[in-house]
């Protein structure tokens, strides 16, 4: 039995043209000449899927992909949009419509049979679920053309709204929100270079502005100019000192040849909230760009002020109580609310993460037989051998007395073992000299990692506590795996 599409185009030469080459190739094909019409015939026809134009009357493209999506009853049917459109808003306006493809209309006709034929294949509608569709009663179409620009408007801020606040999530790790804040931006703003600075609220903080290339090869010389460029604009509201730029997203081939003079059009936009200058987002590009007519900049300005203000305030309120006073490491307190709003996080948007406890060898012995200073400046010593071994986006504390914990987030156990290891062998190697008395040190560690079988983050921290127990049994000064039960590594 030939599968069904329902074509949806308001130029005829253009619909009896794709209606032709679709039929040839074995299809069975309604058409429709609008969104309105194109909706009505869903519940007649019952398609396997429906391929539409965008730009139509009454009711276009994407709001008829959103009204199939949005219905329990329909939501399943694939949609294939075509389109002359190729700005990447469009692009991403279509993804977010519910299409399962965004196809131009020059494709030809094998390719886009070829498109049909693998999403029918990924998206198969069944009989039953057809059955169901044709028990609907189809409702009456009376959308005018002038609403269309109002839904889409109201949907599109809805989205970037919601699309930005999903980042609040990763306040607490700075280098992943700016990864996934690039891969956000990226999606719908046309740049060459963008970069994003947060502000601190302590006034010695290095200051960075990550950068993202969208892949390519820039010289030195080149991002150097950017962040010049940038920080002189924000210095003009703070006295912005020791910046540093850092290139976030992974470089891909051979060095770019552009130089500052070819970005034609550019954009920089310092954060303020409360008389404070919070951050900043800039955007350079090759090519003559409004940044400030985008449809939907006010919006996208309103969302970065938002996700910027929490940042700094989480920023301000760590910087001011989380810290412990002899490690410099994140206090307890700090742990658990770290650990407990990682393990949530990940439910809700599943990903690794690991967990390791690292305890100091006979650190008793070394108080007994040298005194409390030189067990503070072991401890003190440790932590920053930790620091040294560890990522900027891992979160590393002071779980108490000698008891040191690290969090790494988006990490799973073969990668986890990479740094406890080179922790653990650091701590094995230096030479502790304090006030002329020598000493050699080692740790045991326990590492575990989020696996499906924790309930809570209790269960999770038990787990390499177990792991750590196990360490110092078999003889200390190594990493125990957990992995239900545990092994030596």
């Amino acid at each position: 039995m030939s599968a069904k599409i329902l074509l949806v185009e308001d130029s005829s030469s253009q619909l009896m043209f794709l209606k032709d080459g679709l039929v040839k190739n074995g299809f069975t094909v309604e058409t429709a000449v609008n969104g309105a019409e194109a909706y009505k015939k869903l519940f007649e026809f019952i398609p396997d899927i429906v391929l539409s134009d965008i730009m139509m009357p009454t009711i276009d493209g994407y709001q008829l992909c959103r009204l199939i999506k949005n219905k329990e009853e329909t939501k399943k049917i694939p949609v294939i949009l075509l389109t002359v459109l190729d700005k990447k808003i469009d692009n991403f306006w279509g993804k977010k419509a519910g299409a399962q493809l965004f196809l131009s209309k020059s494709i030809d006709i094998e390719e886009l049979v070829k498109n049909i034929n693998a999403t029918l294949r990924r998206y198969p509608i069944t009989d039953e679920y057809k059955a169901n569709i044709a028990q609907k009663f189809s409702p009456e179409n009376s959308a005018q053309s002038q609403l269309n620009v109002i839904l889409n408007d109201l949907l599109l801020k809805s989205v970037f709204a919601n699309e930005f606040r999903n980042l609040s999530d990763f306040l607490n790790y700075e280098r992943i929100l700016v990864e996934k804040l690039f891969s956000l931006l990226s999606s719908f703003v046309e740049y060459t270079v963008a970069g994003v600075y947060f502000a601190s609220p302590d006034d010695f903080s290095e200051n960075i502005l990550y950068i993202d290339t969208l892949g390519r090869n820039f010289s030195k010389t080149f991002l150097s100019d950017i962040q010049y460029d940038f920080f002189r604009k924000l210095d003009d509201i703070k006295n912005v000192r020791d910046t540093k730029f850092e290139v976030v997203r992974i470089l891909l081939g051979k060095e770019v040849d552009y130089t500052f003079t070819d970005m034609k059009s550019k954009i920089i936009i310092p954060l303020v909230f409360d008389k404070k200058l919070i951050g900043g987002i800039c955007f350079y590009t090759r090519s003559d760009i409004d940044y400030a007519s985008f449809r939907y900049f006010d919006i996208m300005i309103s969302e970065l002020l938002a996700i910027f203000k929490m940042k700094y305030q989480y920023t301000e309120k760590e910087f001011m109580s989380v810290l412990d006073g002899l490690t410099g490491l994140y206090n307890r307190r700090q742990f658990e609310l770290g650990l407990e709003q990682e393990f949530n996080r990940t439910k809700r948007h599943p990903a690794d993460f690991s967990l390791a406890i690292l305890d100091i060898d006979f650190f008793k012995k070394v108080n007994d037989n040298y005194g409390h200073q030189y067990g503070d400046y072991v401890l003190k010593t440790v932590s920053d051998l930790m620091k040294a071994s560890f990522r900027k986006t891992d979160l590393l504390y002071r779980y108490g007395g000698e008891e040191l914990v690290m969090i790494m987030p988006e990490t799973n156990i073969e990668g986890a073992i990479i740094p406890t290891q080179r922790l653990r062998r650091s701590v094995e190697e230096y030479d502790f000299d304090y006030n002329g008395v020598k000493a050699k040190v080692t740790v045991s560690i326990g590492l575990t990692m989020n696996y499906l079988e924790f309930k809570n983050s209790t269960e999770l921290l038990k787990s390499a506590d177990e792991s750590l127990y196990k360490a110092k049994e078999s003889g200390r000064n190594r990493v125990i795996i957990y992995e239900g039960n545990s092994k030596d590594e």
